[in-house]
């Protein structure tokens, strides 16, 4: 009789504690549930968007919008403010109704060059040398003078050099667009004990060797330089960071055993 009162009360423990347990997994379920169904303030696209709209741009021409949408549905990295994408740009295509995520967003030197071009400037790009391009010295970012020398032919007998550019800024140096591109291609060498892309009888450690400089330049400014390039010699002097353009000297002719200014000259 005894054993069957123990058996009892150990059944109605046992039951007693299979419900409380019961009661905290709904309680949690439901809690769980409704986390999951929680909306979240995200940005939608409001219609179809190209790769390398700008965030600023989405926001300016209203292309996004501020959305509720259930926390299930929403990605671990969704973007809720164009300030967490600031100075980005799409890197892939979004479908209209798609919530935009912080994946899809890459800073312009990262999307490509084309997003690194000033308005209103194109990329113009000049083989240079060890001279001709500051000793391998350039970085993206950097601001140049582009001089242009002229040598006699058959019908000029005058050579004559100018500054066909008073200040142009560098967007590219070889393929690199950043200078932390720069400096990371610097490292490779020297980790390939200076064999890859290196100066003739250059030396681990030496800076990386570009062959060409891409500058960014107005149209006109593009036309003078890419006739300097076919006809002349083009030549590249760095500029001091937030160097004002400096003003252009009349061009210097050699006539005769002396570099004379061509104002002299046409008297």
């Amino acid at each position: 009789m005894r054993s069957k009162i123990l058996i009892v009360v150990a059944a109605l423990v046992l039951g007693g504690v299979a419900a409380v347990v019961a009661a905290q997994y709904l309680r949690s379920a439901r809690t769980d549930i409704a986390a999951m169904n929680e909306p979240v303030a995200v940005l939608v696209a409001q219609q179809d968007l190209p790769r390398g709209v700008s965030a600023e741009e989405l926001i300016a021409k209203k292309l996004v919008a501020e959305e509720k949408v259930p926390r299930q549905w929403v990605a671990a990295d969704a973007v809720s403010s164009a300030r967490l994408v600031a100075n980005q740009v799409l890197a892939v295509p979004v479908g209209k109704g798609e919530l935009l995520t912080k994946s899809r967003f890459q800073y312009p030197s990262e999307a490509g060059l084309s997003y690194s071009v000033p308005q209103d400037l194109v990329a113009l790009s000049v083989d240079v040398d060890d001279v001709k391009g500051v000793a391998g010295l350039l970085k993206p970012g950097d601001n140049v003078v582009v001089y242009a020398t002229f040598k006699p032919d058959g019908q000029a007998k005058t050579a004559y050099t100018q500054t066909v550019v008073g200040k142009a800024k560098v967007l590219a140096v070889g393929a690199a667009v950043t200078a932390e591109q720069t400096n990371a291609g610097a490292d490779e060498q020297k980790d390939s004990g200076g064999l890859l892309n290196s100066r003739s009888g250059g030396t681990a450690g030496e800076e990386l060797t570009y062959r060409t400089v891409t500058l960014g330049l107005s149209v006109e400014d593009g036309e003078r330089v890419a006739f300097a390039r076919e006809i002349g010699e083009v030549h590249l002097a760095l500029l001091a960071q937030n160097a004002q353009e400096p003003k252009k000297p009349a061009p210097v002719w050699f006539k005769g055993p002396v570099y004379t200014p061509f104002a002299q000259i046409v008297k």
